[in-house]
């Protein structure tokens, strides 16, 4: 697949619901850290690239979308800093 191809598979109607469930099952895994920051920091920097790298997948459109209508995502967007240095 690439850039130049249409496929209904990777329409944001379809790829979007996978995304914000990884993305709450990754933060799942960093709300279970809170009291261990050692375990979080771990867990960003094993995980955190794949989920950065899977949010990257949205254009710029899908991704104010994302951030208006899904609270996980919204998360995300905020804390991305943390992901992109």
């Amino acid at each position: 697949m690439n850039m130049y191809r249409i496929s209904g598979s990777s329409s944001i109607t379809v790829l979007f619901p996978e995304i914000e469930k990884c993305l709450e099952a990754y933060y799942g895994l960093i709300d279970d850290c809170e009291g261990y920051p050692e375990w979080q920091k771990k867990v960003q920097k094993e995980l955190g690239g794949t989920v950065s790298y899977i949010t990257l997948s949205l254009d710029e459109v899908s991704r104010d979308i994302a951030v208006e209508n899904s609270p996980v995502f919204r998360r995300f967007d905020l804390e991305k800093q943390v992901y992109f240095k």
